[in-house]
């Protein structure tokens, strides 16, 4: 009985500890959690990240760029970028190694500029010979991502071929089909599962940012959560062409993870509240949701400034969905070329490289969505309208940083604006006259509008001009 009752607690411990690692396993290769309103957000994003960055170099090749150069990108412009653009909720704890000497030339790592045309085996070799360099000095278990930095300048199909990517999860498995983190090793056996980017000495800042969150995003239902916003198919022969506007036809410069910087030794530009949505870097209480057909005012504050309110959602069918959201030329938002309310339509089934994000042009007729934006004070940019979904979007006046915006249908849109653009009229002559009564008039024509009272709003601000040729009297 004595060696059963033994037997038995061994049985019980080991199936409690099997069932530990399991769990243990399972939490492991979840990299997200799904939000009912928000949809699926990154577990990996938040808090101190501790990231290992190593500076590699060739025996046949010569670093044009200092070692301090390369650590004031790696280090310090991306930390303040990263914690800018997270709200603080994000930020890095770096650890720094280089030159690190790798074994072979160049030519036994080089990799294509194209996408679909990257040597895995080169990629992993890259990675596994910077870790077998350093392993006697590191334990790879204390951090969560790796940058490696090849010591050679890089223009695309020159020096190491590519000058940025995201190997892990990306590169070694590649991004459409089956992207996951797969485990590295050394040659005396340690390994690494974590996310790994590689940028090359010359790569900017937006290049690094935007390769790292692919890694802080992790994976989600054989996806990446943070995809890569430009075209895919367009990549390679913008590369050759050094045109990288083309294939940004998705959503041009108002995110990093579609263009990587507006002009050259310029600063990157942000992120927008899709990217933040799937990093964890905007909340729920953050998000107003209002439904097709619905009317509503809302003030959204900027989105380079923790605010009450950062974005507007619109759920449309088969899973799609519209995000509006207030670009202001603040932070790394001042290299956009424009300002206001920017209107986003998201796919979240479509293939990485095929338009998850789609910007909704307010002017069309002007290159790479340089006046994309929503602005009540321009003609043919003051009214999104969507009428298959009976959706339509007013952008308003300002009330400190914030921006007021209205959405509603087709049927109320036309008074609606109408009401909005005397409401704008007044708010100007108002600020030029600094008259205390009429500034009194024109909150109350204000607040009947938030009421949806747009016939009293219209007769007031009338009869304010009844009086004199053109003139406010009291």
């Amino acid at each position: 009985m004595k060696v059963f009752s033994i037997f038995s607690k061994t049985i019980f411990l080991v199936i409690v500890l099997s069932l530990s690692m399991i769990a243990m396993a399972g939490s492991l290769a979840t990299s997200s959690d799904t939000n009912d309103l928000l949809g699926p957000q990154s577990k990996r994003a938040l808090g101190e990240q501790r990231l290992l960055i190593v500076a590699v170099r060739f025996p046949d090749v010569k670093s044009n760029i200092s070692i301090e150069e390369i650590q004031r990108r790696a280090i310090t412009g991306l930390s303040n970028y990263i914690k800018e653009l997270s709200y603080g909720l994000t930020w890095i704890e770096p650890d720094f190694k280089g030159w690190v000497l790798l074994p072979d030339s160049i030519e036994k790592y080089q990799v294509s500029p194209n996408n679909f045309q990257v040597d895995r085996g080169r990629v992993r070799k890259l990675i596994e010979d910077t870790m077998t360099a350093i392993e006697n000095d590191v334990d790879f278990s204390r951090y969560q991502n790796i940058l490696i930095i090849p010591g050679a300048s890089t223009m695309p199909g020159k020096g190491y071929g590519m000058m940025c990517y995201c190997a892990n999860p990306g590169m070694l498995t590649g991004v459409r089909g089956n992207p996951r983190f797969v485990t590295l090793t050394s040659k005396k056996g340690k390994e690494f599962s974590g996310g790994v980017f590689v940028g090359t000495e010359n790569a900017p800042l937006g290049m690094l940012a935007h390769d790292y969150f692919h890694a802080l995003g992790g994976v989600h239902q054989n996806r990446r959560l943070v995809p890569c916003l430009y075209n895919f198919e367009r990549q390679a022969e913008a590369s050759r062409r050094h045109e990288w506007e083309y294939c940004t036809n998705y959503i041009g410069p108002w995110d990093v993870m579609s263009a990587h910087l507006r002009k050259t030794k310029s600063p990157p530009p942000g992120i927008s509240s899709f990217t933040k949505i799937r990093l964890g870097w905007i909340s729920t209480e953050q998000v107003k949701l209002v439904k097709p057909g619905e009317t509503i005012y809302v003030s959204l504050s900027p989105l380079e400034k923790k605010g009450e309110t950062l974005v507007i959602k619109i759920p449309l069918e088969g899973g799609q969905y519209y995000l509006v959201e207030n670009r202001q030329p603040i932070g790394y938002d001042q290299v956009l070329p424009d300002s206001g309310l920017l209107v986003l339509k998201i796919n979240p089934n479509a293939e990485e490289g095929s338009g998850t994000v789609m910007v909704m042009d307010a002017n069309p007729g002007v290159r790479n969505f340089s006046e994309a934006t929503f602005t009540l004070d321009r003609d043919n940019r003051n009214l999104f309208l969507d009428k298959a979904h009976d959706i339509a979007i007013i952008p308003l006046w300002t009330a400190g940083e914030n921006l007021g915006v209205f959405v509603t249908n087709r049927k109320k849109s036309d008074d609606a604006l109408k009401a909005a653009l005397e409401i704008q009229g007044m708010l100007k002559q108002e600020q030029d006259s600094k008259n205390v009564r009429k500034e009194s008039l024109v909150k109350e024509c204000i607040e009947s509008f938030k009421n949806l009272d747009f016939i009293f709003c219209r007769e007031r601000l009338r009869k304010m001009r009844a009086t004199g040729s053109g003139t406010v009297s009291y």
